[in-house]
C-alpha cells in the first residue's frame, strides 16, 4: 500500500509542478503582452487639465458681462424684466466660461 501511496504522491507533485510551470509561462507571457501595448503617458498629481482663468480674462469677461447689464437696463423699461434679464445672463455665465478658448501653454 505505501508504493501505491508514493507512487501518487508522486504523480501529485509532478502535476503541481507542470501547473506551476505552466502559470510562469503564462505569467511571462502576459507580461510580454503588457509590454508591447502602448500606455497613456501619466499626467503628474499636481498638473490640473483645466487651470484656474487668468485675471485678465476674469476681467475681460466681467466687464462684458456688466456691458450686457447695461445695454439691458437701457434697453427695458419694466423692473421685472431687468431682473430677469439680468438673472438669464448670470446663470449663462458658466456657460460662457466653458466656451472661452483657455490659451496657453498645453
Amino acid at each position: 500500500m505505501s508504493k501505491e501511496r508514493a507512487r501518487a504522491r508522486e504523480a501529485r507533485a509532478a502535476v503541481r509542478v507542470a501547473e506551476r510551470e505552466k502559470a510562469a509561462k503564462a505569467r511571462a507571457r502576459q507580461e510580454r503582452l503588457a509590454a508591447l501595448k502602448p500606455t497613456v503617458p501619466t499626467i503628474p498629481k499636481r498638473q490640473r487639465r483645466y487651470g484656474a482663468m487668468p485675471v485678465r480674462q476674469q476681467l475681460g469677461l466681467a466687464a462684458g458681462w456688466f456691458a450686457a447689464q447695461w445695454v439691458f437696463w437701457q434697453l427695458t423699461g419694466d423692473t421685472r424684466s431687468r431682473l430677469g434679464l439680468a438673472l438669464v445672463s448670470l446663470l449663462a455665465l458658466p456657460l460662457v466660461v466653458v466656451l472661452v478658448p483657455r490659451r496657453g501653454p498645453r
